[in-house]
Order: C-alpha cells, then sequence, then structure tokens
C-alpha cells in the first residue's frame, strides 16, 4: 500500500493555474494541478490523473482553494478506513450572497455539490461508478448522481480556505 492516503486534484485552465502555487506533497499527500484546454478535455486527462494518482482517496478542488487542518485530518482517517465514501465540503460562512444560498439550498435538496464546495471520492467507488461520466451542466453534477446511486454522501466536511475569489474554470 502506498503512503499517499489523499490526493487533491487542483481543476482549472492553464491560464487560471498558471499563477498557482500548489502546496508540496509530503508523506500523506499528494497535490496535482490538472490544467486543461478547454472542458471537453478535462475528462480524459482527469481519469488519466485519478488513475495514476498514488491516494486513496481524491479530492478535487476549485483553483486557489484547501482544506482547512481539520478537515485534512478528517480525509486522511477516510483514506485510512479504507471504506468506499463520498462527500463534499460546507459553503464558507463568510461569503453571504443570494447566488451562494440558492446553491446552498440546491446541494440540500439534490445533493450535488458546487465546484466552489469540492468533491471527495475513494478511487475505488469512482471506477466502481464508471467514472466522472459528464461534466454538463454543473461539473459535479453527474459524477454525484452515479455517486449517490452507489452509497449515500459523508456529512460535509469544514468550508475550504479560499485564498481568491475567481472560481471559473475557463
Amino acid at each position: 500500500m502506498s503512503q499517499e492516503l489523499v490526493t487533491y486534484i487542483v481543476l482549472g485552465s492553464k491560464s487560471r493555474l498558471q499563477g498557482i502555487k500548489l502546496p508540496a506533497n509530503s508523506k500523506f499527500e499528494e497535490y496535482i494541478s490538472l490544467d486543461f484546454d478547454s472542458k471537453h478535455k478535462i475528462l480524459e486527462k482527469l481519469d488519466q490523473l485519478i488513475t495514476a494518482s498514488q491516494g486513496e482517496l481524491i479530492v478535487l478542488l476549485p483553483p486557489s482553494s484547501y482544506p482547512n487542518n481539520l478537515a485534512r485530518e478528517a480525509l486522511k482517517k477516510i483514506a485510512l478506513i479504507g471504506l468506499s465514501s463520498w462527500g463534499w465540503f460546507e459553503y464558507n460562512s463568510k461569503r453571504k450572497n443570494l447566488v451562494q444560498n440558492i446553491k446552498k439550498v440546491n446541494t440540500l435538496i439534490r445533493s450535488i455539490p458546487d465546484l466552489e464546495q469540492g468533491i471527495y471520492f475513494t478511487k475505488r467507488l469512482y471506477f466502481s461508478v464508471g467514472g466522472f461520466g459528464s461534466i454538463e451542466p454543473n461539473i459535479f453534477s453527474e459524477i454525484s448522481k452515479r455517486l449517490y446511486s452507489r452509497i449515500d454522501p459523508q456529512k460535509p466536511l469544514p468550508a475550504l480556505i479560499i485564498r481568491t475569489k475567481n472560481l471559473q474554470l475557463d
């Protein structure tokens, strides 16, 4: 078994990720960026990265957003247990606006996280549902439905630490 328990994949276009510095890999965590030219190439690159990753738990993050220490420790424990699981992070309570409130309600009702929240899942579960599927209309909508068809999501982890306000994929 590899020592890396959690693989963090930061999603974004080449131009968006160009100035972002990823945290250093550690004994238990691996950080990878997924830069892409267009949304059409994201699925192929994502499958390749997940396959090649060392971690048992995959965490997809928006650019410049990282889990806090409490969330990172919880992710390590989830990976260490080795059971299939998935979930997302809470919304940042410091950012309050109408659009975010609508997204919160959507997440509660449909169990589909938004890109701003990030998502995590075990590698084994990801491949058992046949991968990502599609990224339309919301990047996490199809994968959430696939994962939900197997098991219920975990309780959301604490909100991501956001180092920038621009969270666009294009």
